[in-house]
């Protein structure tokens, strides 16, 4: 009777162990997620003439209902949603925000590159898995509130990586590369980064959902490139070939992309 009395003492104990190692692990460095078992349906949005459309697969195309963009742009979830507890709340929250006011398409940033804690590529082709997970959950929450994502894939500008950061790494591993940024649209070391990069993105299965992004309807667009800018054509230090370069890489990056 005493044995039964003290096995019984036991349970809470163990539960409240179990209970902190898992609050140890899930706020360390590496979080513990588990898959969620239910995702709200979310039909894809595609190009119909001049407008976008909601495809519905049971619905003839006269009756597909006309999809409005109306949106914003919060550049920091991915980076708020790699570690677990206030700062994942705080895009929760953004999301269900933008869903009370009506909107319907919130763009982000699917990268960061370089040697930072929080760096998403730490070197080519060299991935934070606790990074990634942050962007799964970000793709997550926006479907659970109905918002649809544009991923942007690089940034023009030096800030988390951007493409001087692919500069340095092809100097780095020995390549004859001009210290200009711009190499990064000319390049076929760099523009071989870039392609791994964006492949292994598209190719990613969310550990949270098991969906893979490029089959996940609720990311709306994939984005090249962050604010890719050339300079006014009458300044004097325009270049076209410059800007012939940044079309080209444009024009062939589409069209690449769009058969991954």
């Amino acid at each position: 009777m005493a044995s039964d009395w003290r096995d019984k003492k036991l349970y809470p104990l163990l539960g409240i162990l179990l209970l902190s190692i898992f609050l140890y692990f899930n706020l360390g460095s590496n979080p513990i997620t588990f898959p969620i078992l239910w995702q709200s349906h979310m039909d894809f949005v595609s190009a119909n003439s001049t407008h976008f459309i909601i495809v519905n697969p049971r619905a003839p195309l006269e009756n597909q209902s006309t999809f409005y963009i109306n949106g914003w742009n919060s550049y920091w979830l991915m980076q708020e949603s790699v570690w677990a507890g206030p700062s994942r709340s705080r895009v929760s929250k953004m999301l269900k925000k933008g869903a009370e006011m009506g909107l319907t398409v919130c763009r982000t940033w699917a990268f960061n590159d370089g040697v930072e804690p929080n760096a998403l590529q730490i070197s080519p082709g060299v991935f934070n898995e606790r990074v990634f997970r942050g962007l799964d959950y970000v793709i997550v929450e926006a479907r659970k509130h109905g918002i649809r994502l544009i991923l942007s894939l690089v940034n023009n500008l030096s800030n988390f990586g951007g493409k001087a950061q692919y500069v340095r790494w092809a100097q780095e591993a020995g390549h004859n590369v001009s210290s200009s940024t711009d190499s990064f649209f000319s390049h076929p070391m760099i523009k071989d980064y870039y392609k791994a990069y964006v492949k292994a993105i598209l190719s990613r299965k969310n550990s949270l959902s098991g969906v893979k992004y490029a089959e996940e309807p609720a990311i709306f667009a994939w984005e090249l490139m962050n604010e890719p800018l050339h300079p006014v054509p009458l300044l004097p230090f325009f270049s076209m070939e410059y800007r012939h370069g940044l079309m080209r890489w444009l024009l062939l990056s589409r069209v690449w992309i769009r058969n991954i």
